[in-house]
Protein backbone atom coordinates (compact mmCIF):
# COMPACT_ATOMS: atom_id res chain seq x y z
CA UNK A 1 0.00 0.00 0.00
CA UNK A 2 1.21 3.62 -0.46
CA UNK A 3 0.25 6.93 0.47
CA UNK A 4 -0.84 8.74 -2.52
CA UNK A 5 -0.91 12.54 -2.20
CA UNK A 6 -2.48 13.50 -5.53
CA UNK A 7 -3.92 11.75 -8.30
CA UNK A 8 -5.06 13.35 -11.77
CA UNK A 9 -6.29 11.32 -14.81
CA UNK A 10 -3.41 11.14 -17.99
CA UNK A 11 -3.68 13.85 -20.37
CA UNK A 12 -1.48 14.45 -23.86
CA UNK A 13 2.28 13.49 -22.90
CA UNK A 14 4.58 14.69 -20.84
CA UNK A 15 8.44 15.48 -21.12
CA UNK A 16 11.10 13.86 -18.03
CA UNK A 17 11.39 17.60 -17.12
CA UNK A 18 7.72 18.19 -16.85
CA UNK A 19 7.33 15.40 -14.85
CA UNK A 20 9.88 15.95 -12.09
CA UNK A 21 8.17 19.75 -11.88
CA UNK A 22 5.16 17.88 -10.76
CA UNK A 23 6.65 15.31 -8.57
CA UNK A 24 8.59 18.19 -6.76
CA UNK A 25 5.36 19.96 -6.38
CA UNK A 26 3.56 16.53 -4.52
CA UNK A 27 1.01 15.46 -7.41
CA UNK A 28 0.91 12.11 -8.16
CA UNK A 29 3.18 10.59 -6.19
CA UNK A 30 2.88 7.75 -3.89
CA UNK A 31 5.39 7.51 -1.19
CA UNK A 32 5.15 3.70 0.01
CA UNK A 33 4.15 3.04 3.69
CA UNK A 34 5.71 0.78 6.04
CA UNK A 35 3.55 -2.77 6.71
CA UNK A 36 0.91 -2.03 9.18
CA UNK A 37 2.73 -4.45 11.61
CA UNK A 38 6.53 -3.02 10.82
CA UNK A 39 4.47 0.53 12.04
CA UNK A 40 3.42 -0.51 14.83
CA UNK A 41 6.46 -2.18 16.13
CA UNK A 42 8.86 0.79 15.32
CA UNK A 43 6.53 3.03 17.54
CA UNK A 44 5.83 0.58 20.33
CA UNK A 45 10.22 0.22 20.52
CA UNK A 46 11.03 3.94 20.59
CA UNK A 47 9.27 3.66 24.41
CA UNK A 48 11.79 2.78 26.83
CA UNK A 49 9.34 0.81 28.80
CA UNK A 50 8.87 -1.89 25.84
CA UNK A 51 10.10 -5.11 26.33
CA UNK A 52 10.50 -8.73 24.49
CA UNK A 53 6.81 -9.68 25.68
CA UNK A 54 5.21 -6.59 23.66
CA UNK A 55 7.31 -7.05 20.48
CA UNK A 56 6.54 -10.65 19.71
CA UNK A 57 3.45 -11.29 19.65
CA UNK A 58 2.87 -8.22 17.41
CA UNK A 59 5.88 -10.18 15.24
CA UNK A 60 4.03 -13.14 14.82
CA UNK A 61 0.65 -11.23 13.42
CA UNK A 62 2.70 -10.65 10.11
CA UNK A 63 3.95 -14.30 8.61
CA UNK A 64 6.16 -12.86 5.76
CA UNK A 65 7.67 -10.65 8.51
CA UNK A 66 8.69 -13.64 10.80
CA UNK A 67 10.18 -15.89 8.25
CA UNK A 68 12.27 -12.73 6.45
CA UNK A 69 13.22 -12.09 10.12
CA UNK A 70 14.36 -15.39 11.10
CA UNK A 71 16.14 -15.72 7.92
CA UNK A 72 18.06 -12.70 8.08
CA UNK A 73 18.67 -13.21 11.94
CA UNK A 74 20.83 -16.54 10.69
CA UNK A 75 22.58 -14.21 8.28
CA UNK A 76 26.58 -14.14 8.98
CA UNK A 77 25.55 -10.70 10.40
CA UNK A 78 23.58 -12.04 13.25
CA UNK A 79 24.09 -15.12 13.83
CA UNK A 80 25.34 -16.07 17.64
CA UNK A 81 26.56 -19.26 16.99
CA UNK A 82 23.19 -21.24 17.58
CA UNK A 83 20.45 -21.31 14.75
CA UNK A 84 17.41 -18.73 16.22
CA UNK A 85 14.39 -21.08 15.27
CA UNK A 86 11.40 -18.67 16.88
CA UNK A 87 10.55 -14.74 17.05
CA UNK A 88 11.44 -15.17 21.06
CA UNK A 89 14.55 -16.19 20.53
CA UNK A 90 15.60 -13.79 17.81
CA UNK A 91 14.27 -10.93 19.83
CA UNK A 92 15.75 -12.15 22.95
CA UNK A 93 19.25 -12.92 21.14
CA UNK A 94 19.48 -9.80 19.03
CA UNK A 95 17.75 -7.60 21.29
CA UNK A 96 15.27 -4.69 20.01
CA UNK A 97 17.36 -2.32 18.28
CA UNK A 98 18.66 -5.31 16.00
CA UNK A 99 15.05 -6.41 15.78
CA UNK A 100 14.14 -2.64 14.44
CA UNK A 101 17.02 -2.42 11.83
CA UNK A 102 16.40 -6.70 10.24
CA UNK A 103 12.28 -5.16 10.37
CA UNK A 104 13.33 -1.84 8.57
CA UNK A 105 15.52 -3.95 5.82
CA UNK A 106 12.64 -6.16 5.41
CA UNK A 107 10.21 -3.10 4.66
CA UNK A 108 12.89 -1.51 2.11
CA UNK A 109 13.36 -5.01 0.40
CA UNK A 110 10.09 -5.97 -0.13
CA UNK A 111 8.35 -2.74 -0.36
CA UNK A 112 10.36 -0.09 -2.28
CA UNK A 113 13.33 -1.74 -3.64
CA UNK A 114 11.03 -3.58 -5.83
CA UNK A 115 10.89 -1.67 -9.06
CA UNK A 116 10.54 -4.49 -11.87
CA UNK A 117 11.16 -1.97 -15.01
CA UNK A 118 14.80 -1.12 -13.27
CA UNK A 119 15.27 -4.38 -11.73
CA UNK A 120 19.13 -4.53 -12.36
CA UNK A 121 19.63 -0.45 -11.10
CA UNK A 122 17.32 -1.31 -7.90
CA UNK A 123 19.71 -4.01 -7.37
CA UNK A 124 22.51 -2.48 -7.41
CA UNK A 125 21.06 0.58 -5.51
CA UNK A 126 19.89 -2.20 -2.60
CA UNK A 127 23.35 -3.98 -2.30
CA UNK A 128 25.33 -0.83 -2.01
CA UNK A 129 22.81 0.20 1.21
CA UNK A 130 23.17 -2.92 2.64
CA UNK A 131 27.21 -2.85 2.34
CA UNK A 132 26.76 0.95 3.57
CA UNK A 133 24.54 0.40 6.52
CA UNK A 134 27.19 -2.34 7.63
CA UNK A 135 30.34 0.36 7.03
CA UNK A 136 28.69 3.28 8.86
CA UNK A 137 27.54 0.66 11.94
CA UNK A 138 31.44 -0.42 11.94
CA UNK A 139 32.39 3.43 12.27
CA UNK A 140 30.04 4.18 14.46
CA UNK A 141 31.12 1.60 17.07
CA UNK A 142 34.60 2.71 16.66
CA UNK A 143 33.26 6.58 17.24
CA UNK A 144 31.04 5.52 19.78
CA UNK A 145 28.54 7.19 18.42
CA UNK A 146 24.73 5.94 17.97
CA UNK A 147 25.35 2.13 15.80
CA UNK A 148 21.40 1.96 15.01
CA UNK A 149 21.17 5.56 13.31
CA UNK A 150 24.62 4.31 11.58
CA UNK A 151 22.88 1.73 9.95
CA UNK A 152 19.73 3.09 9.20
CA UNK A 153 21.22 5.96 7.68
CA UNK A 154 23.00 3.89 5.34
CA UNK A 155 20.29 2.05 4.56
CA UNK A 156 18.09 4.60 3.41
CA UNK A 157 20.39 6.78 1.82
CA UNK A 158 19.73 5.80 -1.91
CA UNK A 159 16.08 5.09 -0.89
CA UNK A 160 14.77 8.07 -3.05
CA UNK A 161 15.86 6.81 -6.49
CA UNK A 162 13.41 2.88 -6.41
CA UNK A 163 10.57 5.73 -5.59
CA UNK A 164 11.34 7.88 -8.72
CA UNK A 165 11.73 4.86 -10.45
CA UNK A 166 8.20 3.65 -9.66
CA UNK A 167 6.64 7.34 -9.91
CA UNK A 168 8.16 7.91 -13.30
CA UNK A 169 6.91 4.59 -14.40
CA UNK A 170 3.73 5.35 -12.85
CA UNK A 171 3.51 8.75 -14.73
CA UNK A 172 3.86 6.86 -18.27
CA UNK A 173 0.41 5.39 -17.59
CA UNK A 174 -1.35 8.28 -15.91
CA UNK A 175 0.20 11.70 -17.59
CA UNK A 176 1.59 9.94 -20.94
CA UNK A 177 5.55 10.34 -19.64
CA UNK A 178 7.86 10.45 -22.79
CA UNK A 179 11.51 9.92 -21.53
CA UNK A 180 14.41 7.77 -22.01
CA UNK A 181 15.76 5.28 -19.49
CA UNK A 182 19.05 7.57 -20.10
CA UNK A 183 16.80 10.35 -18.68
CA UNK A 184 15.21 8.89 -15.70
CA UNK A 185 18.91 7.16 -14.51
CA UNK A 186 19.99 10.49 -14.57
CA UNK A 187 16.61 12.51 -13.13
CA UNK A 188 16.86 9.81 -9.91
CA UNK A 189 20.36 10.37 -9.30
CA UNK A 190 19.91 13.82 -9.54
CA UNK A 191 16.62 14.09 -6.86
CA UNK A 192 16.90 10.65 -4.50
CA UNK A 193 18.36 12.39 -1.55
CA UNK A 194 15.62 14.86 -1.20
CA UNK A 195 13.10 12.40 -1.86
CA UNK A 196 14.74 9.61 0.61
CA UNK A 197 14.90 12.15 3.35
CA UNK A 198 10.79 13.05 2.34
CA UNK A 199 10.06 9.42 2.85
CA UNK A 200 12.37 9.18 5.99
CA UNK A 201 9.80 12.00 7.40
CA UNK A 202 7.09 9.91 6.28
CA UNK A 203 7.64 6.86 7.83
CA UNK A 204 8.36 9.07 11.06
CA UNK A 205 12.22 7.94 12.29
CA UNK A 206 14.50 9.99 13.36
CA UNK A 207 14.74 13.38 12.15
CA UNK A 208 19.14 12.82 12.72
CA UNK A 209 18.50 10.53 10.50
CA UNK A 210 16.97 12.60 7.97
CA UNK A 211 19.85 15.68 8.40
CA UNK A 212 21.99 12.40 8.15
CA UNK A 213 20.81 11.40 4.72
CA UNK A 214 19.70 14.81 3.52
CA UNK A 215 23.40 15.84 4.11
CA UNK A 216 25.17 12.95 2.69
CA UNK A 217 27.47 14.31 -0.13
CA UNK A 218 28.06 17.35 2.37
CA UNK A 219 28.50 16.38 6.01
CA UNK A 220 30.29 19.88 7.23
CA UNK A 221 26.83 21.88 6.16
CA UNK A 222 24.46 19.45 8.25
CA UNK A 223 23.26 22.05 11.39
CA UNK A 224 23.58 18.89 14.32
CA UNK A 225 24.71 15.86 12.46
CA UNK A 226 27.92 16.29 10.93
CA UNK A 227 29.32 13.79 12.08
CA UNK A 228 26.57 11.71 11.13
CA UNK A 229 26.63 12.83 7.39
CA UNK A 230 30.26 11.94 7.64
CA UNK A 231 30.20 8.53 8.84
CA UNK A 232 27.56 7.89 6.14
CA UNK A 233 30.01 9.71 3.48
CA UNK A 234 32.69 7.52 4.78
CA UNK A 235 30.71 4.18 4.30
CA UNK A 236 29.25 4.88 1.46
CA UNK A 237 32.75 5.27 -0.19
CA UNK A 238 34.10 2.14 1.45
CA UNK A 239 30.60 0.38 0.18
CA UNK A 240 31.63 1.33 -3.36
CA UNK A 241 35.00 0.54 -3.16
CA UNK A 242 34.80 -3.38 -1.98
CA UNK A 243 31.59 -3.74 -4.12
CA UNK A 244 32.95 -1.91 -7.33
CA UNK A 245 37.20 -2.05 -6.74
CA UNK A 246 37.71 -1.44 -10.42
CA UNK A 247 35.49 1.78 -10.35
CA UNK A 248 38.87 3.28 -7.94
CA UNK A 249 40.31 5.86 -9.68
CA UNK A 250 44.06 5.10 -10.79
CA UNK A 251 46.56 6.95 -8.38
CA UNK A 252 44.24 7.96 -5.84
CA UNK A 253 45.39 6.52 -2.69
CA UNK A 254 44.91 10.10 -0.42
CA UNK A 255 43.14 9.15 2.56
CA UNK A 256 39.12 9.82 2.41
CA UNK A 257 38.83 13.39 3.68
CA UNK A 258 36.15 12.14 6.08
CA UNK A 259 38.57 10.18 8.30
CA UNK A 260 40.00 13.56 9.44
CA UNK A 261 36.76 14.91 10.33
CA UNK A 262 35.88 11.92 12.32
CA UNK A 263 39.06 11.70 13.99
CA UNK A 264 39.81 7.94 12.46
CA UNK A 265 43.66 6.96 13.07
CA UNK A 266 44.82 4.37 10.29
CA UNK A 267 44.54 1.56 12.52
CA UNK A 268 40.89 2.01 13.46
CA UNK A 269 40.47 2.29 9.67
CA UNK A 270 41.95 -0.53 9.11
CA UNK A 271 40.19 -2.44 11.81
CA UNK A 272 37.20 -1.00 9.91
CA UNK A 273 38.70 -2.28 6.45
CA UNK A 274 38.90 -6.11 7.93
CA UNK A 275 35.22 -6.53 7.97
CA UNK A 276 35.00 -6.29 4.29
CA UNK A 277 34.45 -9.90 3.41
CA UNK A 278 32.09 -10.56 6.16
CA UNK A 279 30.05 -7.38 5.09
CA UNK A 280 30.32 -8.75 1.42
CA UNK A 281 28.53 -12.48 2.70
CA UNK A 282 26.12 -10.85 4.44
CA UNK A 283 25.33 -8.45 2.09
CA UNK A 284 25.24 -11.33 -0.40
CA UNK A 285 22.84 -13.62 1.64
CA UNK A 286 20.50 -10.66 2.14
CA UNK A 287 19.74 -9.99 -0.89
Amino acid sequence: MSATLQREPAAGSETINEAILALQSGENIELPVLPEVAAELLKLTNDVECNISDVVPLIKRDQSLTSHLLRIANSARYNTGVTVSSVQQAVARLGLLAVREIVVLISCKCRVFDVPEFESHVRHSFRRSLATAAFGQEIARVRRMNVEEAFLSGLLHDIGRPVLFQALVDRRKTHGLVATEAEMLEAAEEHRILLAAKLIAHWELSERVVETVRHQLIPLQAPNCALQSATLNLALHLAEDMLDPASRQNGDNEPHPMLEVLGLYPEQFATIKRNSNQILEWVDSTI
